[in-house]
């Protein structure tokens, strides 16, 4: 009896120390594998991304695409960890009803900057740039980046580069950049922060950074 008792004890013994092995190994591959968790998550992020960005170039309903690209945008900010508001409205205070549509609003670094989107045709020119410049001077913290499917005239970036004068700091965007970041899956965050350092410092808001394998993120 006593002979199995003692063979009883080992066997608990052994098996105490296999699981507890076991959890230190477990505990010592978690965070490893949490991270190829995000990785993949990531990926199939993006790989959604992709699909719903191309899909936007099939929707002939101006209103329809609008909400939608709103949508991928407010993904694209989010997976390069900025900050976001979706785009919102305000209504004046007499009963005007709508005064203003936000396309959106992300925060780079601390700074405001009230997103705005074109679908245009026809190059972004001085007459829009000047609308959205508008928005950003009645609200002093706030600063402006433009997205547009067509361009910009060259009045159009002048009066950008103008409004620096005055304390605004306006990033010109080209959706054909924003499209090849989706594609490469890459940091949009540092792509607008190189933008808004030329637009500062080199009074160039329609700067193109290189995008050729242009900080992929993992």
């Amino acid at each position: 009896m006593a002979q199995v008792r003692k063979r009883v004890n080992e066997h608990d013994a052994f098996t105490r120390m296999h699981q507890a092995q076991e959890a230190e190994r477990t505990e010592r591959l978690a965070p490893g594998r949490a991270k190829l968790a995000e990785v993949q998550r990531r990926r199939e992020r993006y790989a959604k991304l992709k699909k719903d960005f191309a899909a936007l170039f099939t929707l002939a309903n101006p209103q329809q695409r609008g909400k939608c690209s709103e949508e991928v945008f407010n993904e694209l900010f989010a997976l390069g960890d900025l900050l976001v508001r979706p785009a919102f409205t305000l209504s004046g205070e007499t009963g005007e009803g709508i005064i203003e549509q936000i396309d959106g609003l992300v925060t780079i670094d601390g700074q405001l900057f009230l997103v705005e989107m074109k679908w245009w045709k026809t190059p972004i020119g001085k007459p829009e740039a000047a609308e959205h410049l508008v928005r950003l001077y009645g609200r002093p913290e706030a600063h402006g980046i433009f997205i547009s499917a067509s361009g910009y005239t060259d009045a159009a970036v002048a009066v950008c580069k103008e409004a620096l004068l005055q304390g605004k700091v306006v990033v010109l965007c080209d959706l054909q950049e924003i499209a090849l970041l989706i594609e490469q899956e890459a940091d949009i965050q540092e792509f607008l922060r190189q933008k808004i350092q030329a637009a500062i410092v080199d009074r160039n808001p329609y700067y193109s950074p290189p995008l050729a394998g242009f900080y992929r993120v993992d």
